[in-house]
């Protein structure tokens, strides 16, 4: 039963960060991010407008380091923010500090408008 827990609390806490990043982009379909394995990096690709299918490019040996790589520098080109933040994503909850740092996009016919407060 200890177990389940665990696993459960790794499922919600890896979702918390593609869920915020997707909420604040105006991603639809957010529960995705609390599917195991690869719901987070679904919502991350639909984040920067690419196919949620590109997600099993990471369960192909070799493969799947590159598109890390880069998964970590796109995001941040495509989200208007710095490369360096693509740094940010490779140390552990560097994602956290990038999505609650996200400023809110709001998506008007097509286009992306960054509201700065």
């Amino acid at each position: 039963m200890g177990l389940l827990i665990v696993l459960i609390l790794i499922v919600v806490l890896a979702g918390v960060p593609a869920y915020v990043i997707g909420q604040r982009l105006g991603v639809s379909s957010l529960w995705v991010a609390f599917i195991p394995f690869g719901g987070p990096t679904i919502v991350l690709l639909w984040s920067i407008r690419r196919s949620g299918w590109m997600m099993l490019l990471g369960l192909v040996p070799l493969v799947n380091f590159i598109f890390a790589i880069w998964l970590a520098l796109a995001l941040p080109r495509n989200h208007g923010r710095s490369l360096l933040w693509g740094l940010g994503l490779i140390v552990p909850l560097g994602l956290y500090a990038y999505a609650f740092t996200l400023a809110t996009a709001h998506r008007t016919h097509g286009f992306t408008r960054t509201v700065v407060r």
